[in-house]
């Protein structure tokens, strides 16, 4: 029994990362990395809605977008918009088109920056997605076709997610008068927990849901996904490139995915759920749930800096290319891209399975039912799934989330 204990602990030593030992080298990672030590630094308490930790966060993201020259909406009358229930505020900048301001479409680029509060301080939630949006809007002067938004939501975490009170739900409630109606929003792109990293094999990986159900964003996804994604200096503005290219992968994976829970139904998880409620085409990024999610662990030397500073350069590349289409996107709510879907979880499963590579903190238990799941994904068939395999394929990406988070109990998933 100790020999084999040892083995699974030697075995999650290989795969475990210690973000400690991640260098933090470019000017955009070290930006970032300051951003995030305010937002998620003690004094602010961890920015619970309602509380002065939460003003201030909100204080000095207002003060960054005036001091990188975003425009509040006149409506508004500055960068805030006020919530019901003494909740604070959103943070709302512009950046207007330059082609044609009047008629132009919006795309909007998000992310929520309460936490818990208290001893939780919530740098991978949301501080780091705040960051990146951030250091993007500093990196855009304007899109040609488009209006870009920049939103920093506010009472996204419990009791508010989900609810009315919900600070994007709000905003949908609300829309600004300069967007009149969902129907001008091309698309929001909204991130969550795009800061830690926990297991090696997905070190620089985003995951990227909900563009399969717009035909158009997906194409647009696709374009931009590669599993060796180089910046390169002839398609970005010299001032906010790294010193050398670094890599990123962005794996599409479908909402049915990350929703489904069993006995539960369909959870949805961040911003994103207020505007797809109202047929708005969203693409989901996240790095994924890591063991310091809603812990106090989850502090501002546990994150990946440099793969965010690559994600603000992967960003402009997928905004610029969102801005050459005019014709707007479709809202298909049930459509699904399983091949895709299948393509992403079949090499994680392969190494969740092996003892060698697995998870940090598998269980002799999951890594068996991972092993079993590994064969059958090894011959699915995408175009002959039924629905069983279409539930089994859910119940499998549910257990590896379950592990890259070291939730008790992932075996019985």
């Amino acid at each position: 029994m100790l020999s084999a204990a040892v083995a699974v602990s030697a075995s999650s030593m290989t795969t475990a990362v210690d973000p400690h030992t991640l260098p933090v080298i470019s000017d955009l990672a070290q930006r970032l990395r300051a951003h995030v030590q305010f937002l998620a630094g003690p004094d602010l308490h961890g920015r619970k809605p309602g509380t002065n930790g939460n003003r201030k966060a909100a204080a000095y993201i207002a003060g960054r977008f005036r001091e990188i020259g975003l425009e509040p909406l006149p409506s508004l009358g500055g960068y805030r918009q006020p919530l019901a229930g003494e909740l604070g505020d959103n943070l709302v900048g512009l950046r207007p088109a330059s082609g044609r301001p009047s008629a132009a479409p919006w795309i909007l680029l998000g992310a929520h920056f309460d936490h818990l509060g208290g001893n939780y301080l919530g740098a991978d939630d949301n501080a780091a997605a705040a960051a990146i949006l951030i250091e993007t809007a500093r990196s855009f002067p304007s899109l040609a076709h488009h209006h870009l938004l920049f939103v920093a939501f506010n009472a996204e975490e419990p009791p508010y997610i989900r609810t009315a009170l919900m600070g994007s739900q709000q905003f949908v409630d609300r829309l600004p008068k300069e967007i009149a109606s969902p129907s001008r929003l091309q698309a929001v792109i909204v991130m969550d927990l795009m800061g830690g990293v926990h297991w090696k094999p997905i070190q620089d990986t985003l995951f990227a849901g909900g563009a399969e159900q717009s035909p158009g964003l997906y194409r647009r996804l696709k374009e931009s996904q590669t599993s060796a994604f180089e910046v390169r200096r002839s398609k970005l503005e010299p001032r906010t490139l790294n010193l050398e290219p670094r890599t990123l992968t962005v794996l599409p994976l479908g909402m049915h995915l990350i929703e489904n829970i069993p006995l539960l139904g369909q959870v949805s998880f961040s911003d994103y759920d207020a505007f797809r409620n109202v047929g708005v085409p969203f693409l989901f990024l996240s790095a994924g749930r890591t063991p310091r999610y809603h812990q106090p662990s989850d502090l501002p030397d546990t994150l990946h800096y440099e793969r965010m500073a690559t994600t603000v350069n992967w960003l402009q590349i997928l905004l610029r290319a969102m801005d050459e289409d005019k014709d707007a996107y479709r809202f298909e709510k049930h459509r699904v891209e399983l091949a895709d879907d299948i393509a992403t979880l079949r090499p994680l499963v392969t190494q969740a399975a092996q003892e060698e590579s697995d998870i940090p903190g598998t269980s002799f238990l999951s890594r068996s039912k991972m092993s079993v799941d590994g064969e059958w994904l090894r011959t699915l068939n995408s175009a002959k799934a039924t629905a069983e395999d279409v539930r089994r394929l859910e119940r499998i990406s549910l257990r590896i989330q379950c592990l890259l988070a070291d939730f008790p109990a992932c075996f019985l998933l």
